[in-house]
C-alpha cells in the first residue's frame, strides 16, 4: 500500500510542477487543468468503496488507470480528448445502480 501511495504522491507532484511551469500566464487553462486533476483524485479516492463488488472494482481500477494516462497525454500535449478522463463515472454510476438494486430487495 505504501508503494501505491508513493506513486500517487509522485504523480501528483509531477503534475503540479508541470502545471506551474507551463501555465504561469494562462490562468484559465491552469484552473481547468487543476480541476481535472482534482476530479481524477476524487475518482481515485472512490476506489476504496468499490471493493464491495470485486468485478466492478477491477473495472474501476482499469478505468482510473486509463483516465490518469489520458490526463497525462492531455497535459503533455499529445492529445486533446478529454472524454477518457471521465470514464470512471461509468463504474461509479454502476456502483450506485447496483447498490440501489440490491438494497431494494
Amino acid at each position: 500500500m505504501s508503494k501505491l501511495a508513493f506513486l500517487l504522491a509522485f504523480l501528483f507532484l509531477l503534475t503540479i510542477y508541470k502545471l506551474y511551469r507551463d501555465y504561469e500566464g494562462d490562468k484559465v487553462k491552469f484552473v481547468k487543468d487543476i480541476s481535472l486533476l482534482l476530479i481524477l483524485l476524487v475518482f481515485t479516492g472512490f476506489t476504496k468503496y468499490m471493493r464491495v463488488y470485486l468485478p466492478l472494482f477491477v473495472v474501476h481500477i482499469v478505468l482510473v488507470l486509463v483516465a490518469w494516462g489520458s490526463f497525462y497525454l492531455y497535459l503533455f500535449g499529445k492529445t486533446k480528448n478529454l472524454w477518457l478522463i471521465f470514464t470512471p463515472i461509468f463504474s461509479i454510476g454502476a456502483f450506485f445502480l447496483l447498490g440501489y438494486s440490491v438494497s431494494s430487495f
